[in-house]
Formats: structure tokens, sequence, C-alpha cells
């Protein structure tokens, strides 16, 4: 598992954007340590990391200079930027100083976690994380494959991503605001809550024996929904 060896550092002074980057990172296997200015990044990276997730406008300078700065060093870790600056020539900016990949906020959590597999796989420094299980139900998020038992499941990419999520959370009760945010992403409209309720049904009928009286995929009335602890 990506997270007995694999170390990432968060630059980010955003209290809800961390927190989010947080969960997502750590639910998917990951160490991670957070710095919230240059000043402190500066500190935590006399230590070793496998990766780096900066943030640009931080309280006490610029993330680009921290980035120009550590490859004039000779400090080669990935280094992935994650900035409201999406504008074409702030991204070539952010490339040419020696990020490795640029991902414009709002982000898709779940996109971004792949892209941080992705250039760990390419830097040598993943062995990529396993399956994700509850009971009998379980999902393979680098092979994107899913079963129940011998059962393989067939499921959308956004069925997969819901589900990955849940398994990866066992016995917390998620709103669907909350659902909507971390598996559709920052700022998705895509039918509002409502499609958060029609995924959990099509999943439902995926891996429930009986859709209707659900043994995986709880809810909780007043909240959301929860992937069942004990299943």
């Amino acid at each position: 598992m990506p997270g007995t060896s694999l170390q990432i550092l968060l630059v980010e002074d955003d209290d809800r954007i961390r927190r989010e980057l947080l969960d997502a990172l750590r639910a998917a296997g990951f160490s991670v340590d957070v710095s919230v200015s240059v000043a402190d990044a500066r500190l935590c990276l006399q230590r070793e990391y496998d990766l780096l997730l900066l943030d640009l406008g931080l309280p006490d300078g610029d993330g680009l200079d921290l980035c120009r700065n550590l490859r004039a060093e000779g400090r080669g870790l990935p280094i992935i930027i994650l900035t409201a600056r999406d504008a074409p020539d702030q991204r070539v900016r952010g490339l040419d100083v020696g990020a490795d990949d640029y991902v414009a906020k709002p982000f898709h959590m779940p996109e971004l976690v792949a892209r941080v597999r992705s250039l760990l796989r390419r830097a040598g420094r993943s062995s990529g994380p396993g399956p994700v299980r509850c009971g009998a139900l379980w999902a393979d998020p680098e092979a994107h494959t899913a079963g129940c038992g011998e059962r393989s499941l067939e499921l959308t990419p956004r069925e997969f991503e819901l589900l990955v999520f849940l398994l990866r959370h066992p016995g917390r009760a998620w709103t669907r605001d909350q659902l909507l945010d971390r598996v559709w992403g920052a700022g998705a409209l895509d039918g509002g809550t409502r499609t958060v309720d029609a995924h959990i049904h099509r999943l439902r009928s995926s891996i429930e024996s009986d859709a209707n009286d659900p043994h995986y995929i709880e809810t909780v009335w007043g909240v959301g929904y929860r992937m069942r602890e004990d299943a």
C-alpha cells in the first residue's frame, strides 16, 4: 500500500481545500504532511518526500518561486501545482519553472488522485494501491475492476468512483452535498444532489441482492448514505 512508504507534502493555505485533499489522499493510502506557507514548506522539505502538491498563492510568497528554487538546488521530487491561475500562459510558466503537472482549481478530486498516482508511477515511486474491500464487496482502483465475491460488477465510471469512495470510508455517513463534492468534484452541478440518489440507486441494483433492503449501502435518514462497516 502507498501509505506504508509514499510520503506527500501538501502546501495549501485554504482550510477547506486542505481538509478535502487530506481526506482524499489519506483515503487513497498516502501519508501526507501539511504546510500552509513557503517558510513552513521549506522546513518540511529538509526531509525527503515522494511528491509535492503545491499551491501558488501562499501568505508569505509565491509557490512558483519555491518550485524554481527546488529545481535550482537539484531536487528531483515530483511536483504538482494546484492553483486558481488557469490561463494558458500561467500554465506554461508553471511547467517552465519545473513543475511536472499543473492542476487548476476547482478540480475533480478523483482525477487529482489519479494524477498523483500516475506521476508517482512515472517517477518510479509507486507500488500501486491494492483493492479496497468491505465484506465480499471489493474494488481495485488501479485495474478499475470491481466485484462482489466471485461476481464481476459492470459499473459506469461514476458508479465505480462512488463505490471506491464509500469503500474507503466504511461506517462514515456522508451527506448528498459531500458526496457530490468529493466524487463529482467541487462546483459540480450535474443534476445536483438528485444525481447522487440516482447513482446510489443504480449502484445498489448492481451490488445488492435486494436493492430495496440493502446490505452494503445504508440510508442514514436525515443525513445521506454510508457503507456498512460490518458488512
